[in-house]
């Protein structure tokens, strides 16, 4: 309780700061959709952004300038199920230049032989649009980027692991239109983290590669590459890089509700001098989406299905490898303005 206060009274703060900037070019929220269209005058060129959501796996523009988002997971599985309940996600939009972007998150986990343990996830973070740039006839978007990042892990009583991350960054976007039927979306990023860990303060620096395309027909792919050096807590110098992998397709029953098979693959290795730690996991679901729209501005969305997932891991001698069906559901509310 006393680090969601701490988090809260850094979220007021931030506001609270950005509240009194004034911009020259109104900001976007930093979704993997992001566009921002560029109109040509006598005087100036000015950046107008494009919003969007996600409805049933396909990108709808809209022309709200905020959003919120509350929505909650869970995962039932034999002798294992995970809660989480995403209390608050979404962005604000402060002026012409800047965005505040938010997530507060908490996830239980309730296993029949281990003690149940929780997970706490908040960040929030300031988004500066600057002036883009055309490498060749290709447009980019450059943004500049600060945050906070919380994470606390216990099991039982005891407190595993905690962390605060400070950081700045840079972020570099493009959307070719030209590449799959329904065009493609890159995004580099870096950042510099400062730490403040449980066990020993130090920094990291993190980047990194988003890649999705709309392939036609229904079918899309994405991709997330994070390479991380870390020096902070038990890390003296260690390595993180992970991926993940979505290949999907969607096809709508009606209005409201869509069918969607999804293959997901994740894999994430620890190099380190003293162990090599891995994890590696991919599933395999058949999905139903839907949507329904309360309002113009309120909607309702989930999705569900059985999901079969394969996964091996390894923690210094540890070794693990387990194949399970499970059950997988989702239920939120979103709300633009």
């Amino acid at each position: 309780m006393k680090n969601i206060k701490i988090f809260a009274l850094m979220a007021f703060s931030t506001i609270s700061y950005a509240a009194q900037n004034t911009g020259e070019k109104r900001d976007e929220d930093e979704s993997s959709h992001e566009i921002v269209k560029v109109m040509e005058t006598k005087k100036e060129e000015v950046k107008e952004k494009e919003r969007g959501i996600d409805r049933m796996n396909f990108y709808i523009p809209v022309k709200e300038k905020n959003k919120y988002s509350s929505f909650s997971e869970v995962n039932v599985e034999k002798d294992k199920s995970v809660y989480q309940w995403t209390l608050a996600e979404g962005y604000a939009d402060i002026n012409r230049s800047w965005d505040f972007n938010y997530k507060i998150e908490r996830e239980y986990h309730r296993e029949k032989s281990a003690p149940s343990s929780y997970i706490w996830e908040n960040e929030i973070s300031l988004v500066r649009l600057n002036r883009g740039f055309k490498l060749g006839n290709q447009a980019w978007n450059y943004r500049s980027l600060a945050g906070i990042k919380q994470s606390e892990t216990k099991s039982g009583d005891f407190l595993k692991n905690s962390y605060y991350k400070f950081y700045v960054g840079q972020r570099f976007s493009s959307y070719i239109a030209n590449l799959g039927m329904g065009g493609t979306y890159g995004e580099f990023e870096i950042t510099l983290n400062g730490v403040k860990g449980k066990e020993r303060d130090g920094y990291s620096i993190l980047s990194v590669v988003k890649v999705s395309s709309n392939l036609g027909y229904g079918f899309q792919v994405s991709g997330v590459l994070e390479n991380e050096y870390m020096n902070y807590n038990k890390y003296k110098g260690d390595f993180r890089s992970k991926f993940e992998g979505v290949f999907k397709w969607t096809y709508e029953l009606g209005k409201n509700i869509a069918f969607s098979p999804e293959v997901n693959i994740k894999a994430e290795k620890y190099f380190s001098s003293e162990e090599g730690s891995y994890t590696f996991e991919t599933t395999a679901a058949p999905y139903i989406h839907y949507s329904v729209n309360m309002s113009e501005k309120v909607r309702l969305y989930g999705k569900a299905g059985p999901v079969y997932k394969f996964s091996q891991s390894r923690y210094g001698e540890l070794k693990n490898s387990r194949s399970h069906l499970e059950v997988y559901a989702k239920v939120g509310i979103e709300y633009i303005f």
